[in-house]
């Protein structure tokens, strides 16, 4: 019954599992795979990283994490420290169900517990909606540099 899901903590035993939500294409690299289980595994032991799970039995349908980073300070902002929303993936046969809904609020209210006040994310076209719900405003002047051969 897909009314029948509950929600528990991440632990160290779902590293594959988060990883699979973060990487969830079909053609995904082996190597994406291993270096961000690898991160993974290591944040994790060290508080930077918290996540959620939805299961139905011991099946995994759904997942969000938060990953803690030392932002620093910016203007109108002093808290050094932010949450950035990380890992949002519900399986498709699983997806408007308010299952992510509960994951995302279940990751702010983790956040907020932990003293942190500002939270982002990436949102895709399919998530955008539910995220401006949370409260989420699009911040468009966000912007990224890679150098190396990526």
């Amino acid at each position: 019954m897909k009314n029948n899901w509950t929600i528990r903590p991440a632990t160290q035993s779902d590293i594959t599992i988060i990883t699979r939500h973060r990487f969830h294409r079909a053609n995904e690299q082996q190597e994406d795979l291993d270096a961000y289980a690898s991160w993974l595994t290591g944040t994790l032991a060290a508080g930077n990283y918290t996540g959620l799970l939805a299961q139905t039995g011991d099946i995994v349908v759904a997942g969000a994490g938060l990953s803690i980073l030392d932002w620093g300070p910016i203007r109108g902002d002093t808290q050094a420290r932010r949450g950035r929303i990380v890992n949002v993936y519900t399986a498709p046969d699983w997806r408007r169900l308010g299952i992510a809904r509960a994951l995302v609020a279940g990751m702010l209210q983790l956040g907020k517990e932990q003293g942190l006040k500002t939270f982002n994310l990436s949102a895709s076209e399919e998530g955008h909606a539910l995220y401006q719900d949370l409260g989420f405003v699009s911040y468009p002047t966000e912007m990224i540099f890679r150098s190396g051969d990526i």
